[in-house]
This record gives C-alpha cells, sequence and structure tokens, in this order.
C-alpha cells in the first residue's frame, strides 16, 4: 500500500495545477478517489473545489488541502527516499495524506462526519475558500493541509494586507527633467517613508511578533526618452494578532495623505487589493491536542507549536466560523515556492498515520 500512495503523490505531481488551473488535476483526484480509494459520491461546486463527505453527524471535521501550486513547472522525480517536483511541499504531499488518511474511514462505522475539500486559488486571491464561506460551509474542527513538518503543528499565521499606490505627473521629455516630476522617484521615497515607518513603530521580539512591508512590484514609464508620468507600486504588508489591521491601513493612509500635501503637483491613490486577518488557536483546543497526542503515538516525540509569518486559508476560515483550526502537514515549508521542493517519502507516508490517528481520536472522544 506504500508505493501505491507513494505513486498518487507521483501522478498528483506530474499534472502542472497553477492557481486558476486546477480542473485537470481535480477531475484527476476525483477519477483516482473513486476508482481506488472507496470513495463515492465527490462534487465540484461553481469554482472548482472538489468536496466529499464521509459518514454523518456530529462532530463535522474539515480537511482542507489546496490543489493549485505557484507558477513554475519543476521536473517530477523519485531519487531513493525524496519525491521531487512541483508540489511537492506545498501542498500536495498534504493533500494526498489528507486524502489517504480520510479514504480508511469508506468502510467503517463512525460517530460524526469527515468533509474533504480540495480549494482553488490558495496561491492566488483564496477564491476557493471564500466560495466555500459564501456557501455557507459548515464545521466543528478544522484541518488545513500546508507544510508545518510532519512533528510541528502551526497554530498561527499573520494577517496579509496587499495595496497599490499609484502616482501621476505630467510626463515630459526626458532631456528636461526639470520641467516635471518623476513618478517613479517620487513613489520610491514614499515606499522608503513607509518602510521606515513601520519598522520603527511595529517592532516585535521576532519576525512573528512584528509588523513587515515588502515592495513586490513596480510598473512605470512609456519610452526610454520620456520622463515617467504615471507609476505603480504594490506593498505587501504582514501584521500579527496583536495590531489591528485597520490601525495599520489607517496610519499609512494618513502618512501617504501627508506626502500628498508636500506635492501637490502629484495625484497618488491608494487602493486595498486585498485583505486577510490574522488568526490563532490556542494550542490547548482539541483539535491541537487531538493532533499532538497522534505525533507523541506515532514518532514517539512531543509535536511543536509553530506559529509563521505567512498568511493562509486558515486565517479566512479560521476568523469566519470561529472554530478550533489549525495547519499540519509533511514538508519543509522553506522549500515552499522554490524550484527545490522535495518530500521525504517517510514523512509523506508517516503523515497520513498521523492524520488517520487524530481522527480516531476525535471521533472516539464523542
Amino acid at each position: 500500500m506504500k508505493e501505491m500512495y507513494i505513486d498518487f503523490l507521483l501522478h498528483a505531481l506530474k499534472i502542472y495545477s497553477p492557481s486558476k488551473n486546477e480542473n485537470e488535476f481535480s477531475d484527476f483526484l476525483i477519477n483516482y478517489m473513486k476508482t481506488n480509494l472507496g470513495f463515492k459520491k465527490i462534487k465540484k461546486d461553481s469554482v472548482g473545489n472538489i468536496i466529499t463527505d464521509i459518514g454523518s453527524g456530529f462532530p463535522v471535521v474539515l480537511l482542507c488541502g489546496h490543489m493549485d501550486t505557484v507558477p513554475g513547472v519543476q521536473k517530477v522525480e523519485k531519487k531513493n527516499n525524496l519525491v521531487f517536483g512541483r508540489g511537492a511541499v506545498d501542498a500536495k504531499s498534504s493533500l494526498i495524506s489528507m486524502i489517504v488518511a480520510a479514504s480508511h474511514f469508506n468502510e467503517i462505522k463512525f460517530n460524526g462526519t469527515i468533509r474533504l475539500i480540495g480549494v482553488v486559488d490558495e496561491e492566488g486571491t483564496g477564491l476557493g475558500i471564500r466560495n466555500l464561506i459564501a456557501d455557507g460551509i459548515k464545521a466543528d474542527y478544522a484541518i488545513f493541509g500546508e507544510p508545518s513538518g510532519y512533528d510541528k503543528i502551526t497554530i498561527g499565521y499573520k494577517g496579509r494586507m496587499s495595496f497599490t499606490i499609484s502616482c501621476k505627473t505630467k510626463p515630459v521629455h526626458a532631456s528636461a527633467p526639470w520641467m516635471s516630476e518623476n513618478s517613479i522617484e517620487k513613489l520610491v521615497e514614499i515606499w522608503n517613508e513607509i518602510k521606515v515607518f513601520v519598522e520603527k513603530t511595529y517592532s516585535g521580539k521576532n519576525y512573528y511578533d512584528k509588523v513587515t512591508v515588502c515592495l513586490t512590484r513596480m510598473k512605470g514609464g512609456d519610452a526610454d526618452n520620456v520622463m515617467p508620468g504615471y507609476s505603480q507600486i504594490t506593498i505587501d504588508l504582514r501584521y500579527p494578532m496583536k495590531y489591528s489591521d485597520d490601525g495599520i491601513r489607517d496610519k499609512i493612509n494618513q502618512l501617504v495623505d501627508s506626502y500628498s500635501k508636500k506635492n501637490q503637483s502629484l495625484e497618488i491613490v491608494v487602493d486595498l487589493v486585498d485583505e486577510t486577518p490574522a488568526f490563532e488557536t490556542s494550542k490547548s483546543s482539541n483539535v491541537s491536542k487531538y493532533i499532538g497526542r497522534s505525533i507523541i503515538k506515532e514518532l514517539e516525540k512531543k509535536p511543536k507549536y509553530l506559529n509563521k509569518t505567512g498568511t493562509g486559508d486558515m486565517n479566512v476560515l479560521g476568523n469566519a466560523l470561529r472554530i478550533p483550526v489549525v495547519t499540519y502537514g509533511p514538508g519543509n515549508a522553506h522549500l515552499s515556492h522554490t524550484d527545490e521542493e522535495f518530500i521525504e517519502t517517510s514523512e509523506f507516508l508517516k503523515s497520513i498515520d498521523i492524520y488517520r490517528s487524530t481522527l480516531k481520536q476525535i471521533f472516539n472522544s464523542i
């Protein structure tokens, strides 16, 4: 059976499924789950999420993994005990582990419901998870499949804001730059003010505890010999639970407004592109404890509890449903979004046992 599960993972990795292009992969999963793993009714919702329930009644345990990856093709291969490929860590190994673990409940009676979901667009704007919430998804506990390391449990993620700042000036010939303002230069000035302000105002004892900003995009200019009249930058901001998202946004808007008043010849606009609030679950919550006990049972070691600087679907669902939610899955998260993703087969297989043991503990406790 172990070789079958590794083969399942290898097939999954060979299907390229960047955000908004998950259809081929979801069709593969549905066919494989029905043909090889005993799943019966699996549906797709309006945006392409795949959803299936095993069992019925209370409690409803949501297992959720994402089907998409970041763009970029990586060669899929197995070398000794390592499996390489785009999504090997983030996060097809977690999704396949969840599917296999859930399949063991297809032919047994238990008290409760496993709600297994593969979502689209997690690496994008979260279309999949947001559609589930809009459709009224219900659960009593939730586990998201993302790389934490098979001996670790993620209980907190920072919040995220993405916003653009655009600057419009009068374009002039590059040979006479004194006749106008350079929109790129002005946005660089604004960005430097924001960066300094955030670093001084929102310090912390570690990276999770502080607010961070990153300049992720810049565009501007129409020709090599024209001073740019329109430019735009995109800024990614991450913040922990202790800071108000509205408070941070308001202060940045005030900073930009102040800059605009000093530079009235400029037309500066700030637009919020995307926002996901921070989320944390107590490590003493039931779902945290059940996974922790499973790690102790399967690995004979105590789990580590993590707060991460990233942001995931756990934030969206946890804030919407206000239920215990954790993130757990095999793999080294530092390999995510790189061209060197790989998963150890032993870690992948052991995570299946840990998911399965966690589900048994939850249902046996009722």
